[in-house]
């Protein structure tokens, strides 16, 4: 597994369990509204006279459908403001991982350079990072791996610039070709396929 592939499973992990305990709440929630409603229409039913029943207890099944739609429609309203939470939370913590120069963070930076060198088969490109993270990688040693994995050589011409990687990563350009590998577009780009993973692990029962 890379250092990329991990950073994002142990980011989705945390998610996951933060996700599992609001949905917990939720349905105890929803499970509670619905056990009101049936103890407060079982005592209308008790309440009413007998020719009445039939009427009170068709009443009784139009509320409970009511309250079902409702706290579908909550839920669903929750899963969807809980995936964004959860990729704002995961892009917040990639964030402060690169202010603080986790090493993750900057094994997962370098693999991006040598991720985003060999998609452009090496040769001379222009690499831009955060100006802090400039600083922390070594070109010689990234400009070897890309060199070996591409049989070319390769230069790597470094710049940095605060726009667009506030949240760490790196885009690298050669003639007219990019490969945009910021978190921010990384995350964009694998954004269903991990709504699709997350609804069918946290919300596998919801379905």
């Amino acid at each position: 597994m890379s250092d990329i592939q991990q950073l994002e499973q142990e980011i989705l992990q945390d998610a996951q369990n933060k996700a599992e305990n609001i949905l917990k709440e939720a349905k105890k929630e929803a499970d509670e509204m619905l056990s009101q409603a049936r103890s407060k229409n079982k005592e209308l039913m008790q309440k009413v006279e007998k020719e009445k029943l039939e009427s009170q207890e068709i009443e009784v099944q139009r509320e409970l459908s009511r309250i079902r739609i409702k706290s579908k429609i909550e839920l669903e309203n929750l899963k969807e403001s809980l995936v964004q939470e959860i990729f704002d939370d995961s892009i917040a913590k990639i964030r402060q991982m690169r202010k603080q120069k986790d090493k993750r963070y900057l094994k997962a930076l370098s693999e991006l350079v040598i991720l985003s060198g060999t998609i452009l088969e090496g040769g001379e490109m222009n690499v831009t990072l955060h100006p802090g993270d400039a600083e922390t990688i070594d070109r010689n040693s990234l400009e070897a791996e890309v060199a070996k994995k591409t049989g070319t050589s390769t230069k790597l011409n470094i710049s940095s610039s605060e726009q667009d990687f506030i949240n760490g990563g790196v885009i690298s350009k050669k003639g007219s070709l990019t490969v945009n590998n910021t978190f921010n577009a990384i995350f964009d780009r694998r954004k269903e396929a991990i709504r699709n993973k997350l609804n069918s692990v946290i919300f596998k029962d919801e379905s």
